[in-house]
C-alpha cells in the first residue's frame, strides 16, 4: 500500500491514506518495462468521488486474530470489539 497524508475524512481516524491507480493507467502501473520512478508516481492519486468510505467499525479490527466481512461493517454506539477469531 502506497500512503499519503490524509487530507479528507480519514484524516479523522489516521494521518494516512492510501493512493490509488486509476482503472485506465492499470497497464502502465504493471508494466514491468517502466522504471521512470518520476513517470509512476505521477500515476497515482488521491481516492475521490466516493471511493473510500470513513464509518465506524467494530474495534474487533484492532485483532488480527479477527477475519471475515463483518468487520467492515458500520456500527452505531459503543463497540463492544467481542467479534470471536475466525
Amino acid at each position: 500500500i502506497i500512503t499519503t497524508e490524509a487530507t479528507d475524512a480519514a484524516g479523522r481516524v489516521h494521518p494516512r491514506m492510501p493512493l490509488t491507480v486509476a482503472e485506465e493507467h492499470y497497464d502502465a502501473w504493471l508494466d514491468p518495462s517502466r522504471q521512470d520512478t518520476g513517470a509512476l508516481r505521477d500515476l497515482l492519486e488521491q481516492p475521490g468521488g466516493g471511493r473510500l468510505d470513513a464509518r465506524p467499525v467494530s474495534t474487533a479490527v484492532n485483532n488480527v486474530r479477527n477475519n471475515g466481512p463483518q468487520l467492515v461493517e458500520a456500527v452505531t454506539g459503543p463497540s463492544s470489539g467481542t467479534t470471536q477469531p475466525g
